[in-house]
């Protein structure tokens, strides 16, 4: 298929859904999100990017499940029952073939919300991340998040998840709203970015807390029923504005290789009235 510099994404129109309202994760309740000065529950950030690949996959197709790339950065709450809109554009072509794209998620007050930089290289980036890259931390759940405690590099306890196409086809259908045929037969976007959340829930007892934003690299499309281990390491920390983040490099396993590596970065302390 040949691209044009210019050329629109098709937009994507999606009635957020919140699915994650009764997860551990408060800031994803009513009650404890506006304690902050939001409105509501927000609706999670893997949900949003999740809304955002539609358009990706729409214009870029498979190849970019496969090999494709994405930053995505969370700028405004996307709140339940929301009308959403994403649209993007192709902002150039490198000399290597690399396409470079640009797209964001819209409220329908027309407000950003959320926005994303996106590329389909010829192919992945060698080298292609290895399970003995990313040691297993020392096993344990619930240990204590802060700035102090937290260790550049520091190895966390792996997680796993069966992906099987019952529960994925109802996590597309009911969880993001997601109909495309393509993935009755390859795994979601949103859900391999999901992992990288559990990954951080697994390994620390957290207060309500907010995905801030994430670079994703794929390396292979998960086209079969397997088990997918998700491992990683804290990469960095650091405070901003009052709010303290830590950021994750994650990579997702099956036996035929890596799926795809992820820098995950999140505010475990929300400063007061972040809204």
């Amino acid at each position: 298929m040949l691209y044009a510099v210019g050329a629109q994404l098709p937009d994507y129109r999606v009635r957020a859904f919140n699915n994650a309202a009764d997860s551990t994760n408060l800031i994803h309740s009513d009650e404890h999100a506006r304690r902050y000065g939001f409105r509501g529950g927000l609706v999670p950030g893997v949900s949003v990017f999740a809304y955002m690949s539609r358009s990706l996959v729409e214009f870029l197709g498979r190849p970019w499940l496969e090999h494709g790339a994405a930053d995505v950065l969370f700028r405004k709450p996307i709140y339940d029952g929301e009308d959403v809109r994403v649209s993007g554009s192709l902002t150039g072509v490198r000399q290597d073939g690399t396409l470079a794209i640009e797209c964001q998620v819209c409220n329908s007050k027309g407000e950003v919300c959320a926005t994303g930089a996106a590329r389909l290289p010829p192919e992945a980036p060698p080298p292609e991340p290895a399970r003995d890259d990313f040691p297993a931390g020392r096993a344990g759940v619930g240990r204590e998040i802060s700035l102090d405690t937290l260790e550049i590099g520091e190895p966390l306890e792996p997680i796993t998840a069966e992906f099987n196409w019952t529960s994925h086809w109802e996590y597309c259908q009911k969880g993001i709203r997601d109909h495309h045929p393509l993935y009755r037969q390859t795994a979601h976007p949103g859900w391999l970015l999901t992992q990288a959340n559990r990954l951080l829930a697994a390994n620390y007892d957290l207060p309500p807390w907010i995905h801030a934003e994430s670079a994703i690299q794929n390396y292979r499309a998960q086209d079969v029923e397997a088990r997918v281990e998700t491992r990683g390491r804290v990469a960095d920390r650091f405070e901003r504005k009052g709010h303290h983040f830590v950021v994750l490099d994650v990579a997702l396993f099956t036996e035929a290789g890596c799926l795809a590596r992820i820098r995950h970065a999140a505010i475990f302390s929300i400063a007061p009235r972040a809204a």
